[in-house]
């Protein structure tokens, strides 16, 4: 039975030396197969992320506001803890009106991490006496500065460097406020005065207080639906900006189903060639084939015989692919996210797998036509 064995791993490896350029086609069609398998099953494992980061721009696609019928506003301190408690990092604002003269200004008290949240906004700074413009902007909103939206700013001819006096009149103050730069997003904050949180909570006569709490998660509508459940209660109300969250969510569901016809595609395609490449093969090998038959080969000695092959040309195909596929998947990363994709360390087996299932069933059709061989007539030479 070893001896059997051995003969058949013998007569399975001359069979593959034999035409080395057409078996070596057959590896390349599975290994092509195979790497655009294991770029996009790399891609896909780290495409939420990559997505998110992306898709950052949109906004926050929660907000968190009181009820409104048991309090006006928010204990800044109750929601960090809240916030903590999920794990989720949330901006606390609060919204004041002011007057600039007689003009009423909208004011919007926000913590160092608000800018984080909007992305896609257009900021205007100028570098201060030792400090340079990215310096300001690293530096966030201190005390005695602000930031001004740029609709607001060209409506009152205020300039980077200017003084603007507010005057609160809900609480009586008035702060003057040195405008370091300017905004421009599209919405109500083009027309906005931005202070630092502490500073607003002050003039407002309000501390420890805030108006609402923006934040960004994760995932589709129903994961940005869960989170608001679990941040609501005790007077707090939390909003799903169901725009935003319904956008990822179509768009992360569009680019998996993408990315698995594509992977699909790219197995067919390679299945087809290898079927092809290996029918070829063995419509050349009908008399090695009839001379087994007519020395007591079995049927299932026949296709083991070929199935070996099938195996050897799948494995070899699989591992090539699964290196082309890593590579892809870094280019990938780079052209689209600008950055790397994280290698996903169950790729390999499944490429692997996913490689040599694809070799085996292109062999089925050698193997069929092997079975169909009929030796008197072959080697007749009918």
């Amino acid at each position: 039975m070893k001896n059997r064995g051995a003969m058949h791993a013998r007569l399975a490896m001359a069979a593959l030396t034999r035409r080395p350029g057409m078996v070596v086609l057959a590896v390349v069609a599975v290994a092509i197969g195979a790497s655009v398998a294991a770029a996009l099953l790399h891609v896909s494992g780290d495409v939420t992320r990559k997505l998110t980061r992306e898709l950052r721009v949109l906004g926050p696609n929660l907000v968190m506001l009181p009820d409104g019928s048991s309090r006006e506003f928010l204990d800044e301190a109750g929601v960090r803890r809240r916030l903590a408690a999920n794990q989720i990092r949330g901006v606390p604002l609060v919204y004041l009106t002011a007057m600039s003269g007689p003009h009423p200004i909208r004011v919007v008290g926000v913590d160092p991490d608000f800018e984080t949240l909007h992305p896609s906004w257009k900021w205007s700074f100028a570098p201060a006496p030792g400090i340079s413009a990215d310096g300001i902007r690293a530096r966030g909103i201190t005390r005695g500065s602000g930031w001004m939206g740029m609709v607001l700013a060209k409506r009152l001819g205020v300039r980077i460097g200017d003084v603007v006096t507010l005057t609160f009149p809900r609480s009586g103050r008035s702060s003057s406020t040195r405008i370091e730069a300017l905004v421009e997003g599209g919405g109500a904050e083009d027309e906005s005065v931005f202070l630092p949180l502490g500073t607003a909570q002050e003039l407002a006569a309000s501390p420890g207080v805030v108006s609402a709490v923006e934040l960004r998660v994760t995932g589709d509508a129903a994961e940005a639906q869960r989170v608001a459940t679990a941040l609501a209660g005790d007077g707090v109300v939390t909003r799903v900006r169901y725009a935003l969250s319904r956008t990822e969510g179509d768009l992360l569901e569009r680019m998996r189903r993408l990315m698995t016809l594509v992977t699909i595609a790219a197995l067919v395609s390679a299945g087809l060639c290898a079927f092809g490449t290996l029918t070829d093969l063995a419509l050349e090998r009908r008399k090695e084939i009839a001379l087994l038959k007519a020395l007591g080969a079995t049927p299932f000695e026949i296709v083991r015989q070929f199935a070996l092959e099938s195996l050897a040309i799948g494995i070899t195909g699989g591992l090539a692919g699964w290196a082309i596929g890593a590579g892809f998947a870094q280019v990938i990363g780079h052209t689209v996210f600008e950055s790397s994709i994280a290698l996903r360390p169950d790729v390999p087996a499944l490429v692997l797998g996913l490689a040599t299932l694809l070799a085996v069933i292109a062999g089925l059709g050698p193997i069929r036509l092997a079975l169909r061989v009929d030796p008197a007539r072959v080697l007749k030479g009918d």
